[in-house]
């Protein structure tokens, strides 16, 4: 899970989630195509406030989520940054060079 704010990427601190490796490689993306990204807590008001929220997996990525609680994330569309970092994800596990260490688990 991942939220974001003003166009900042957040995802929990370790401590408050699994050190996953589709959330590594997003924290990367993040980094090589200069999307500012955080770790921090992240409370369910955090939540309701943000522009964007994202769930993740390895096989999928990013995916976009319009509604927590029956509450509107954003415009109830998928946000730019998420939107962003599908597509490069997308390249990321297509590519033959295999810049991300997506399989290391």
């Amino acid at each position: 899970m991942a939220i974001v704010k003003d166009n900042v990427f957040y995802t929990p601190k370790v401590r408050c989630c699994p050190p996953g490796v589709t959330r590594k490689v997003l924290l990367e993306l993040c980094k090589d195509h200069s999307i500012e990204a955080h770790e921090d807590d992240i409370v369910v008001d955090r939540l309701y406030d943000a522009d964007e929220v994202m769930i993740m997996g390895t096989m999928s990525g990013p995916i976009a989520i319009s509604h927590v609680d029956n509450k509107v994330i954003g415009n109830g569309q998928i946000g730019l940054v998420t939107e962003n970092l599908q597509k490069l994800y997308r390249t990321a596990t297509l590519e033959d060079r295999h810049l991300y260490d997506i399989l290391a688990c």
